[in-house]
């Protein structure tokens, strides 16, 4: 029990460093003997301690190369629990949620973003054009778009809200890729909303997402996967 208290202690130092030293995502951790000497602390202790940083997905261990700073750091692959839920309908709520928050994300985006942002956006219209016409996966760059949308407002808890309530992204996709046409409209409510970021016209950039999410919507329910209509 000692040896346990000991390891959450020196686990909760190393994280307090990570964070007041600001270090990204893929930076190496020292060693475990720097570990050891820089905590006074044994060879179990500090691995005990790794682990728990690992189950928080705050440290990542790669075998024979070290401990690295996580990707998505602290956020754990389902922190919402919908694992737990029932899948019939997590998707369906996923899209509510969606439909809640991207019409005012988009809108605050034209207010908000910069030259940076608009060429992430436009960028990822490209690369989903071009992997679609290749036949391939478009998914990531689908994601890519909104994504950039959202992080155009420099918002840390948005950013890390996203990549969890936005799985509806990516099961969307799943849901809708092989319905006819849904490509062709996706694409051009892209087009539309980056459009209207662009020219800094918040209130057409939030309707125009507005009618994408729900067009996605509609598409999940012609799917012969998607769940009924209300």
């Amino acid at each position: 029990m000692k040896q346990e208290r000991l390891a959450q202690t020196v686990a909760e130092a190393i994280r307090a460093s990570i964070v007041q030293k600001g270090l990204a995502a893929g930076t190496q951790l020292p060693t475990e003997g720097e570990l050891m000497a820089q905590y006074d602390v044994g060879r179990s202790t500090i691995r005990e301690a790794m682990k728990q940083l690992q189950a928080e997905n705050i440290v990542e261990i790669r075998r024979g190369l070290g401990s690295f700073v996580a990707n998505r750091t602290g956020l754990s692959r389902d922190p919402l629990g919908l694992g737990f839920e029932e899948q019939s309908r997590v998707l369906r709520e996923l899209m509510e949620v969606r439909l809640l928050l991207e019409p005012g994300i988009a809108g605050e985006a034209s207010l908000r973003r910069n030259e940076d942002d608009l060429s992430k956006m436009e960028m990822s219209i490209l690369h989903m054009t071009e992997a679609y016409q290749a036949g391939k996966d478009y998914q990531s760059f689908d994601y890519d778009f909104h994504l950039a949308m959202a992080e155009s407002l420099r918002n840390s808890v948005l950013r890390r809200m996203y990549p969890v309530i936005f799985e509806a992204i990516a099961q969307g996709y799943e849901r809708t890729a092989h319905v006819h046409g849904s490509f062709e409209v996706a694409l051009k409510y892209h087009r539309d909303i980056l459009s209207a970021i662009r020219d800094q016209d918040a209130s057409t950039a939030s309707g125009f997402t507005r009618r994408h999410i729900l067009q996605a919507l509609a598409d999940i329910n012609k799917s012969g996967k998607g769940e009924p209509k209300p």
